[in-house]
């Protein structure tokens, strides 16, 4: 990586740099007759004789004559001011380019790091360097060379256009440079050591609040959040303390600047008021320099700015540099080349030795060999290097001495590509991708587009233009939205065959009972699967006809009826009789209609659910209002929270003294309307609603759906023969409610969906789905076992002629040897390397070697 900010600049932008310049050279001619048009203006054409005057082969009276002058100084302002806009955009669009290239460059280092320098570093220092410590430098590449060529040249122009009229008043007005020029260094040679001390203090910052999110579990099960809160506050106090001084030396500097800018006119008044006097100078000469003088205060003043702008950039160029350049960083060609080497052959350590880590993480002289095909088990407990081993038979950690080898091959001098798709590796400590159950299956057959991107004529311009930018700032040419899944790796030619492949592991790793019920959590898009979407539906009237015919089930679950008041669902549910269109919204959401507004108007429910509103919120603050936040009463009463007690108290306590202000009246009433929505009557017992109420919501269905309409883009509206595209499988499979006021009602529902699923064949497509279930960020939604199974399914997706897996069903119970057999049939005839804590699992395998202090204990 480029040492020097401006190296990098020029080596990546030099050609529009170059055009950049150009274009600035080009301002200095029009700057300088936009300086003299006035004084010819006044002397020449208002106050000068001799007319009429020859112009272009033009006589011109003295009227017609200014007239010219003035048109032309008008042109000269556009075609400044365009030259001005011309480079303004350029050098955006310079900048942003080169700041994506850096930022990716930054992120592709990242990639680049050894293993072992990620224990060095946090990711709370790494984000904000490639976020927000670079966005000032991607402003100043597209600024580096043609601020000072602009602002230069205008100095140089006015300073050469004031020298021509008096070169007394040119002296005057460069007077103050060489004082400002010798001290302003000086002052911001400070601030830029404070800069320094002050990126490197929020690095810190932010490396401790990502360690506080980190462990927010271990600060609240030890008390330590005033611990880190007081760590937190002395690093912030230090960020004040060099930020203050900061802002005073900077200050100072602005103030020297404009008092020694505003010492010169000064001089320009008495020295050039004195040569009008005697007649040594013309008044339009000294309005022109007045005006000249001006102007240049501008260009002066951006030029010391830039001089501290480029200070404080390269400060924060090189703290980049430092963190990004490590000396043993893996060649660009690692993660970059596509070229791949099929290995074959035993796999070998030879004497390998690992010195990178700290006590625990070190090898010495581990020698074995893993015959292709056959199965090997290293065994260790946690520190003995098991994990460091594997990792050097994986090729993510370079051996210090020694060497790792698969046939011919040393892994060492292997590109990603072919250790990435050769080798499957399942290490300790795993991690699940933000997507999918499926994405994450198949995150090992992405390695490069599987197809080159169709787009029709319009598309086809905008992928160029894509390109063009790809290729400008250095970015890779793929793009996302074409196949990137390697079908031919699982020896399959459509996606459906590789679901199938990916049920069939999920099945070898006990998670079908899992997926399962992940399934029935899952929202399909009813256009992507047609028939299963119709099965579904024939499964819900099978599942109706069984309830409305077994008295025991009946009195379980409230199915939808148009004709029915549901009491174990909200007001809402009741009076709409539909679910949003967008999953992100809440029925009560639908209020922001205006059609739904009119509605509860002229219907008179609206002043009926303000009423209900007021009544529940009475009622709640009169319960709740001494009880504490993490009282569970409140859970039980989920449609309001311990914060907006207060809220409703206030809007309760207007209310009755009639005073609701006009402007918060719409959305206080609002609120009450909410309130009333989320009242689920066999849950929230509190006598607000009668058989008057219940009917009349009943009756006002038809009506709302004849106002609204059944193809409108708010509300997709119950149907017994609908599929409701925003619900779950299950939703959609029960179309009803279990009884809130039956405790065994959930569990026994479910066990009759279960049995209905089973007898109508629909536990695949169940499964099926529930590979499209989202796991959340980084798989918050799966349990840690879950995340396991998941990341060795990974694994075993790849289909690769090496497998490597570290303590993943590595235990002594039946259920992990279960697994762990169907995992060893799955990779049959491949070479798997399995790491164990356990002498009595390197039974199961063809080989062993024991690890103990980093060392070969014994062997088998």
């Amino acid at each position: 990586m480029e040492k020097s900010l401006f190296r990098f600049i020029w080596k990546n932008s030099a050609k529009y740099q170059v055009i950049i310049l150009l274009i600035t050279c080009l301002s200095y001619p029009v700057s300088f007759m936009l300086l003299d048009l006035p004084k010819q203006i006044t002397n020449d054409a208002i106050q000068g004789s001799d007319f009429p005057r020859e112009v272009l082969g033009f006589e011109l009276d003295q009227i017609e004559y200014l007239t010219f002058l003035c048109v032309s100084f008008l042109l000269l302002v556009v075609v400044s001011n365009g030259i001005k806009l011309f480079l303004n955009v350029y050098k955006g669009r310079l900048g942003e380019r080169m700041l994506r290239r850096l930022r990716f460059d930054l992120y592709q280092r990242v990639l680049r790091f050894r293993l072992p320098h990620f224990r060095k570093v946090s990711s709370g220092e790494i984000i904000p360097m490639i976020t927000a410590e670079v966005e000032d430098v991607g402003g100043f590449i597209g600024e580096a060379i043609a601020l000072p060529a602009y602002q230069g040249g205008m100095l140089v122009v006015q300073l050469g256009f004031i020298f021509l009229q008096d070169p007394l008043l040119g002296l005057a007005a460069i007077s103050s440079y060489p004082i400002q020029a010798y001290i302003i260094p000086k002052l911001q040679r400070r601030v830029v050591l404070l800069s320094r001390d002050r990126v490197r203090n929020v690095r810190v910052i932010s490396d401790k609040i990502g360690e506080s999110i980190g462990g927010i579990t271990e600060i609240h099960a030890n008390d330590a959040s005033a611990w880190h809160s007081a760590d937190l506050s002395d690093r912030l106090y230090t960020n004040f303390r060099i930020r203050f001084e900061i802002y005073n030396r900077k200050y100072f500097i602005k103030f020297l600047n404009n008092f020694m800018n505003q010492l010169t006119p000064f001089f320009f008044y008495l020295i050039g008021g004195y040569l009008a006097i005697k007649g040594e100078l013309s008044l339009g000469a000294l309005l022109a320099v007045i005006a000249a003088y001006k102007d240049l205060a501008a260009p002066w003043k951006e030029l010391l700015a830039y001089y501290q702008m480029t200070a404080d950039v390269n400060v924060k160029y090189q703290t980049v540099v430092e963190n990004f350049d490590p000396p043993d960083i893996y060649p660009l060609e690692r993660i970059t080349s596509d070229e791949t080497v099929h290995l074959e052959g035993n796999l070998v350590m030879t004497n390998a030795t690992f010195a990178g880590g700290a006590s625990g993480q070190e090898v010495f002289g581990v020698s074995f060999k893993a015959e292709e095909g056959k199965t090997f088990c290293v065994v260790g407990s946690e520190g003995s290097g098991r994990s460091e081993v594997l990792q050097m038979a994986a090729g993510l950690l370079s051996p210090t001495a020694g060497k790792v080898q698969i046939g011919t091959q040393n892994l060492d001098q292997l590109s990603e590509a072919t250790l990435g798709r050769e080798i499957a590796y399942v290490g300790t400590s795993v991690h699940v991708w933000t997507g999918t159950i499926r994405d994450n299956l198949l995150y090992g057959l992405r390695h490069r587009p599987q197809e080159e991107p169709i787009a029709d004529e319009v598309g086809q311009s905008e992928l160029r233009r894509w390109k063009e930018e790809a290729r400008a700032t250095d970015n890779p040419e793929y793009r996302l939205d074409v196949n990137w899944i390697n079908l031919e790796r699982n020896n399959v030619s459509e996606v459906d065959e590789l679901d199938a492949r990916a049920l069939e592991i999920i099945e070898t790793l006990g998670l079908s009972r899992d997926l399962y019920r992940l399934g029935l959590q899952s929202v399909i898009n009813p256009d992507h699967d047609a028939e299963l979407v119709q099965r579904i539906l024939d499964a819900r009237h099978a599942l109706a006809e069984k309830v409305q015919t077994d008295p025991k089930l009946r009195n379980l679950v409230e199915l939808w009826d148009v004709n029915k008041f549901n009491a174990s669902a909200s007001l809402a549910e009741n009076l709409f009789f539909a679910v949003p269109k967008d999953s992100t919204l809440k029925l009560e959401d639908v209020l922001k209609n205006k059609r739904v507004r009119e509605f509860l108007q002229e219907t008179g429910l609206e002043e009926r659910l303000i009423e209900i509103g007021r009544q529940i919120a009475g009622i709640m603050i009169e319960l709740f209002s001494d009880v504490s936040g993490d009282s569970e009463l409140l859970d039980t009463y989920s449609f309001i929270t311990q914060d907006e007690l207060p809220e409703f108290e206030r809007i309760l306590r207007q209310m009755k003294q009639g005073k609701l202000p006009k402007k918060t009246r719409e959305a206080d009433r609002n609120r009450l309307i909410t309130l009333a929505f989320r009242l689920v009557p066999s849950k929230h017992r509190l006598g607000v609603m009668d058989e008057y109420l219940e009917e009349e919501l009943v009756k006002r269905r038809q009506e709302f759906r004849e106002t609204v309409g059944t193809d409108n883009d708010i509300i997709t509206f119950f149907d017994n023969d609908t599929y409701l595209p925003t619900l779950t499988i299950e939703d959609n499979l029960l179309f009803g409610r279990p009884r809130l006021d039956r405790r065994d009602a959930r569990q026994r529902i479910d066990e009759v969906i279960r049995s209905l699923v089973m007898e109508l064949g629909l536990r695949q497509p169940v499964r099926r789905a529930g590979l499209d279930y989202h796991v959340g960020v980084a798989g918050s939604r799966l349990s840690g076992y879950q995340r396991r199974m998941i990341c060795l399914g990974r694994a075993l997706m790849k289909a690769a002629p090496v497998t490597i897996i570290d303590d993943t069903v590595a235990g002594v119970t039946d259920e992990d040897k279960a697994i762990r057999q169907g995992v060893l049939e799955d990779l049959k005839g491949r070479t798997v390397v399995f790491g164990s804590a356990s002498m009595a699992v390197a039974e199961e395998f063809n080989g062993y070697i024991l690890l103990e202090n980093g060392r070969v204990s014994s062997s088998g």
